[in-house]
């Protein structure tokens, strides 16, 4: 790389979170973002100065107190990423196959068009079922009825003489299948090894080259807003980070770089795989991982002593870090999911199902 040679920066990058081993170097990937609108990275410090003689001008400056903060801007949000951004990174299972109850509360405001007492509140106009967003019916279950004051009843009045209808509310429960995030008064966001990729634009051909930053210890901020509103853009995402000192005092590290090493070959093995137009080395099924946990493929024998590069085909059920002698796969939600190992001229495939 020539000093002289200048690049521009346009396009956003793609962020990935790593939990952190005890050395300091990156763990299994927790987070991947692709979906971002703007990344900031912003340097400050603080400055002392000696001063003195005529004009009491500056004659030799110190800088301390270096801070290096990161805010990521988000279009689009998972359940991990509000995890991250709002709790401890846990994103709890809420469906029948977990101990916890799998109801969502409403509650709804409905006019009584008749007289009704007991047990027998759709005869008032309530209707026991709710109408969701897909024209599905869904039961109401566990139902408690109040009055305009928020007393609890159990009859309903028609309207009076002279039309006027009286009002009350419902509060009831729906089965429900989704995740819950929780945020206690004693649970904050954790501290990532994070690394975002992007591209540099060369002056000289217009060419793009890969771009790099890598923050070995950055923490994420407690400090986050969520903003609903009716009219204008939809809302994004924020995640503050605040880059910490690591063991060898690099706070972050910007790296433009080119591969090297490239092969010639026309078709990936990804493509070859998605076209048919190689069969694999060996096809392996009954390979099973929780959500959240971790499984270890070694790589084929069939590769030799082949660089192994693991893909996955589907990252919303699970993840795969390659290293030189295996491929670990991480859950990410339940499902079936096809996992790559690829090599010159050749590759394996597994299919993996993560459970809850």
């Amino acid at each position: 790389m020539n000093i002289l040679d200048r690049y521009g920066i346009k396009e956003v990058a793609d962020v990935t979170f790593y939990d952190i081993n005890t050395d300091g170097s990156p763990k299994t990937p927790v987070l991947y973002l692709d979906t971002l609108k703007v990344t900031t990275i912003e340097q400050t410090a603080e400055e002392t100065e000696a001063r003195g003689g005529k004009g009491n001008a500056a004659l030799i400056a110190w800088d301390y107190g270096k801070e290096i903060n990161v805010t990521i801007e988000d279009a689009l949000f998972s359940a991990k990423s509000m995890a991250i951004m709002f709790g401890n990174g846990s994103v709890i299972k809420y469906n029948s196959d977990t101990n916890t109850t799998p109801y969502i509360m409403k509650t709804e405001q409905f006019t009584a068009i008749a007289d009704a007492a007991g047990n027998n509140p759709t005869a008032a106009g309530w209707s026991d079922k709710y109408i969701g967003p897909d024209g599905k019916q869904y039961d109401k279950l566990n139902a408690k009825f109040y009055d305009e004051t928020g007393i609890v009843i159990n009859s309903f009045e028609g309207p009076e003489e002279n039309g006027e209808r009286h009002t009350y509310f419902c509060s009831f429960d729906l089965a429900v299948d989704g995740a819950v995030i929780e945020i206690s008064a004693n649970s904050f966001p954790g501290t990532y090894y994070v690394t975002g990729d992007t591209f540099a634009r060369s002056e000289a051909t217009g060419d793009d080259e890969f771009f790099q930053f890598i923050i070995p210890k950055a923490k994420v901020q407690s400090e986050n807003t969520i903003t609903l509103e009716a009219e204008g853009d939809p809302s994004v995402f924020n995640m503050n980070l605040k880059v910490l000192r690591p063991a060898d005092g690099v706070m972050m590290k910007l790296v433009k770089y080119n591969l090297v090493d490239g092969t010639s070959a026309s078709t990936t093995q990804s493509e070859m795989y998605h076209n048919h137009s190689l069969d694999p080395a060996s096809q392996t099924d009954g390979y099973s991982v929780a959500d959240g946990s971790t499984l270890d493929i070694d790589n084929p024998t069939a590769a030799g002593d082949n660089e192994v590069s693991w893909m996955s085909l589907d990252t919303d059920i699970a993840t795969v870090v390659g290293s030189t002698t295996k491929g670990v796969v991480t859950g990410v939600d339940p499902g079936t999911v096809t996992i790559l190992a690829t090599w010159e001229g050749g590759y394996a495939s597994y299919t993996v199902t993560v459970t809850a």
